[in-house]
């Protein structure tokens, strides 16, 4: 019972995450592990996130000198489901030879390789329908949905189900690249395709705010260059401002004046510095910080921003130092606090 915890002793791997005593009923906000990573077009892995962030969250200290305890009104991960597990070994296999072709031959698709791509996307469809249900659940029990991946193609159904039961709603998203693709490689639900996935099939956002772009094709800069929605903070002008005098303070509000009322923050890990997370799936140099990444959390709360649900994705597996799940379950947490601290009930 929450009465009898001591929050300076959240190490038990008996209680839930962060070693937090909270079961599905008595938690406001719900984290839903998704382990998918099929379409990954680099480095695989991030299927593994979900029980990895679980992991190293015991490791965690709850107190948090901005937002206090604001952990009290609860946070829940749901139990990672293996028949997802399973079916993304399957597919990723398949995909992995698809993208294998793709890198060393040229032409078109043979016939098995045609059939494995349907079945791929295919599996993505169902895995989308499985997230959407997963939200509506939890939305329809008045509580805040947030996704642990897999890879960033998870945010599809979350987004599209929440934008669907708000107004004025928008899109943070922390990211490298852009991932405004157009069926990448042939996936229909490829992780470098989910933004304009999502902004396509979906006429319920009114922006897209993207933080910590560094790299992007040119398809994608015509694509931001025709939608007036889209907001697009590239990582090396914010550097370039930040050389010349310009403090991250005026930045962050430059970012959080694009944003409307209701956010949705989709947080892909490969964001951040590649030092934080080396081992995500398509790493680059450069990136956000971890603290300016929370100094901007904490701008978005003071301004009245509602964050009606997130997602964090893209962690690598680091079996050595384990310093990707250790960075990432911190962050976590802090999407979890700034998230239960915008609440206005």
């Amino acid at each position: 019972m929450l009465f009898d915890f001591n929050p300076s002793n959240n190490f038990s791997k008996q209680a839930g995450i962060f070693g937090l005593p909270f079961a599905y009923d008595n938690a406001r906000l719900i984290l839903i592990p998704i382990c998918w990573d099929v379409t990954t077009s680099y480095r695989e892995g991030s299927a593994l996130a979900p029980e990895n962030i679980l992991d190293a969250s015991y490791q965690l200290d709850l107190y948090d000198p901005i937002w206090g305890n604001v952990w009290e009104k609860g946070i829940y991960l749901m139990e990672i489901d293996e028949e997802i597990s399973d079916v993304n070994s399957i597919e990723r296999r398949k995909a992995r030879s698809i993208i294998d072709f793709f890198e060393n031959e040229e032409g078109e698709l043979p016939p098995r390789l045609k059939k494995a791509l349907k079945e791929v996307n295919d599996a993505c469809d169902q895995t989308n329908s499985y997230v959407f249900q997963k939200v509506k659940k939890v939305f329809e029990d008045n509580k805040i949905p947030a996704l642990v991946g897999g890879d960033h193609s998870i945010s599809f159904s979350s987004i599209s189900f929440l934008s669907s039961h708000y107004q004025n709603f928008g899109i943070l998203q922390f990211d490298a690249h852009a991932d405004l693709r157009k069926a990448y490689m042939g996936f229909s639900h490829s992780h470098a395709s989910v933004m304009r996935n999502v902004l396509e099939n979906n006429s319920g956002i009114k922006k897209l705010v993207q933080v910590g772009i560094r790299d992007l094709c040119q398809e994608e800069m015509d694509f931001i260059q025709t939608h007036d929605e889209i907001k697009t903070f590239f990582m090396k002008k914010i550097r370039y401002e930040q050389f010349t005098g310009k403090t991250w303070h005026v930045i962050a509000q430059e970012i959080v004046d694009q944003l409307p009322e209701n956010i949705y923050i989709s947080f892909d890990i490969d964001g951040l510095d590649a030092t934080l997370c080396p081992h995500t799936g398509t790493p680059v140099p450069g990136g956000l910080l971890y603290d300016e990444v929370t100094y901007l959390l904490d701008t978005i709360v003071k301004q009245g921003k509602t964050i009606v649900g997130f997602d964090l994705v893209e962690t690598g597996y680091d079996p050595i130092n384990h310093w990707d799940e250790i960075v990432s379950c911190r962050l976590l947490y802090q999407l979890c606090l700034a998230t239960l601290a915008s609440q206005k009930n």
